[in-house]
């Protein structure tokens, strides 16, 4: 029970953003934190965040002033971020620096409420330090820089290495094999309920895991003008998604798994898990998950073996005080700072195993050291590199459709509707929902 409550206070610190309501308060103030008086430059670069170590936060704040001596005015968005940013934008507030995802870049560059970084100095530079599929989820789809990385992330496929070993089998290649095998491991009573994913009605919920399992089967969901591709490919990760669902090889409850579904692994009694790649520290601490010592990475199953990966990103403001100040505090958070340091993406990664995509970065031998102790690197360097980013999230009107879809998935798994008829219904939402968002 100990670690059980270590976790739960661990995740809800960590998600704060996703899970308190949106009653919180915005512009909190940060505790601890005192501010120094400056008496250059007067007027300060305002930089605005969302809930995830604000403390800490406001200690790289800190720090990059001291370094270039700056004047920032940090404020901490508590609560459901978008919603409450996206209010006090609409409002007229203007901001230096942002926190975005990619479902928000496309929408805020074209509201002016930020504006892309391609002209800003050394922006080639800094993409050829990256991998390419970092800079993709970077970019807007003109292929201008959109901002740079806060992290960069993609699904991970892991397993419970004692239960497979028990069984005496391998891990899946193909989702055909992981069903079989979920199906032995029901059988021989190793594992109740064998699979284990966040299928929430949340943003980085259900879509995220569909999409990495459409992904690794090679289904292109939407082709390059951004019309469904709702092909054999598409409809049958669906109804792997029934099938496991109706075959109980998943909990009953599993549509509302707190913390996406990371405190039901790490009591490691399921087998396997599509998860966000940084929870693979958590479950394999000793003090958060009895999983812990269990937990290994392996390629995704399927027919690519593809994922689906994303990107977190600082945004330059639409109309910065100073956009030769405000790149100076991008580039101290999301890449190297003056001094030749990864300051905050080197912190988030040794703390928390956050990736970036900066080659350097991941191949600093205490990133590796770190990181070797909770997955296998070499997978888990592969399976980002070959991951698919999702492109349509960067259109005006796909997050409308995604909501829409997460919520008819939920019923179509429970239910016995059609999978061709989902299919229709989807693309017509499809059409429908462009049809608010001309041009």
């Amino acid at each position: 029970m100990a670690n059980e409550r270590l976790l739960h206070s661990y995740l809800m610190r960590r998600r704060e953003i996703l899970r308190l309501g949106a009653m919180a308060g915005a512009g909190a103030a940060i505790p601890g934190f005192a501010r120094r008086a400056f008496a250059k430059p007067a007027t300060p670069l305002h930089f605005v965040g969302w809930q995830y170590h604000p403390e800490i936060v406001a200690q790289n704040v800190a720090t990059f002033e001291k370094l270039y001596d700056e004047n920032v005015d940090y404020q901490l968005v508590s609560g459901e971020y978008q919603a409450l940013l996206e209010t006090m934008l609409v409002a007229g507030k203007k901001f230096d620096m942002l926190y975005s995802e990619e479902a928000t870049l496309a929408r805020w560059v074209a509201a002016n409420w930020a504006r892309d970084v391609e002209d800003m100095p050394d922006v080639a530079a800094i993409k050829a330090s990256m991998v390419p599929v970092g800079v993709r989820n970077l970019s807007l789809l003109n292929g201008k820089l959109g901002g740079l990385p806060y992290y960069s992330g993609y699904n991970a496929f892991i397993y419970n290495d004692a239960h497979l070993g028990q069984a005496k089998l391998t891990p899946p290649t193909t989702w055909e094999e992981l069903l079989d095998q979920a199906r032995k491991l029901k059988r021989d009573k190793i594992a109740e309920y064998q699979y284990v994913s966040h299928w929430e009605h949340t943003w980085a919920g259900l879509s995220w895991s569909l999409f990495a399992v459409w992904y690794s089967e090679g289904a292109q969901v939407f082709d390059a003008k951004f019309d469904p591709v709702f092909d054999a490919k598409f409809k049958g990760v669906l109804e792997l998604h029934r099938t496991l669902y109706k075959e109980g090889l998943v909990q009953p409850d599993i549509f509302t798994l707190p913390q996406e579904g990371v405190p039901s692994f790490a009591t490691g009694q399921h087998s396997f898990m599509i998860v966000h790649d940084y929870d693979q520290k958590v479950l394999n601490n000793p003090k958060l998950s009895q999983s812990a010592g269990k937990v290994t990475n392996a390629l995704m199953p399927g027919a690519t073996r593809s994922t689906f990966s994303w990107a977190s990103l600082y945004l330059m403001g639409g109309q910065s005080v100073n956009a030769e100040r405000a790149w100076n505090l991008m580039r101290f958070f999301g890449g190297k700072a003056k001094d030749g340091q990864y300051h905050v993406i080197k912190r988030w990664a040794l703390q928390f195993g956050l990736g970036t995509p900066y080659t350097e970065v991941m191949q600093d031998p205490d990133i590796v050291a770190s990181f070797k102790q909770w997955e296998d690197l070499d997978i888990a360097n592969h399976q980002f590199a070959i991951s698919t980013p999702r492109q349509v999230s960067k259109t005006l009107w796909y997050s409308d459709w995604d909501w829409y879809m997460m919520g008819a998935v939920q019923n179509y798994i429970r239910g016995n509707e059609p999978t061709d008829a989902l299919a229709e219904d989807l693309a017509k939402h499809v059409t429908s929902f462009k049809a608010q968002y001309p041009g």
